[in-house]
């Protein structure tokens, strides 16, 4: 089934209104829920559900995010998996077979920071001062409940000039502060991240600290 296709469709009472981006591994999904209200939907790729190593990221996502809870960091709501009632019109043969991975988290108003810089830039320097004052404080929130986000930058943070308010997004290949090696999902030599924002010393697959956050 088309990603498109789950739009119309409900998943465990969340009814997918829209497409709003995609990554490696999701596609992500703008959504009502009756107590939740708009929510964010991220719903793992079809040929990822039999993936033990993405299924486990995915989960890993959930339970990294739901520790930090800040104004400044996406609220996590919840991790499930559920089959797709499809939209009208579209017969049950049509949605996937399997239950669906999906996480859903608090809707973030606004843009994506990188777009919203790329717009207006240069930005006046009370506003910048104002949004990497938020950055720094998600990130200190993230830090004190022992998780390292290990992808900061703009395309991560959600920014709603009306508020002006900063949203730190997607925990998706955060690690804990003191998770060992045997723990890691990442082989060895590997790194992931950004290049552009990436800290020296995970370029070598080390386990990061802290302080990789700090340097993006």
């Amino acid at each position: 089934m088309a990603r498109e296709a789950l739009v119309g469709g409900t998943l465990a009472g969340y009814q997918i209104r829209s497409m709003v981006g995609e990554g490696g591994t999701s596609a992500v999904y703008r959504a009502d829920h009756p107590t939740h209200g708009t929510v964010a939907l991220k719903v793992l790729r079809e040929k990822l559900r039999t993936d033990r190593t993405a299924v486990a990221r995915f989960v890993r996502e959930a339970q990294y995010g739901g520790r930090v809870v800040h104004p400044n960091v996406v609220r996590t709501i919840e991790i499930r998996e559920a089959p797709l009632a499809p939209p009208d019109g579209v017969p049950p043969s049509a949605a996937p077979a399997t239950p669906l991975h999906f996480l859903a988290i608090e809707w973030a108003g606004g843009d994506i920071l990188e777009k919203y810089a790329k717009r207006n830039c240069p930005l006046p320097l009370d506003e910048v001062s104002r949004i990497v004052g938020q950055i720094a404080d998600a990130v200190q929130a993230a830090h004190d409940a022992g998780i390292v986000h290990r992808d900061l930058k703009p395309e991560n943070v959600m920014y709603d000039p009306a508020t002006g308010q900063v949203k730190l997004l997607d925990f998706g290949i955060a690690t804990a502060a003191d998770q060992g090696a045997d723990e890691r999902l990442t082989r060895a030599g590997f790194f992931v991240g950004t290049l552009m924002y990436v800290a020296p010393e995970a370029l070598s697959g080390e386990l990061v600290t802290a302080a990789a956050d700090q340097y993006s």
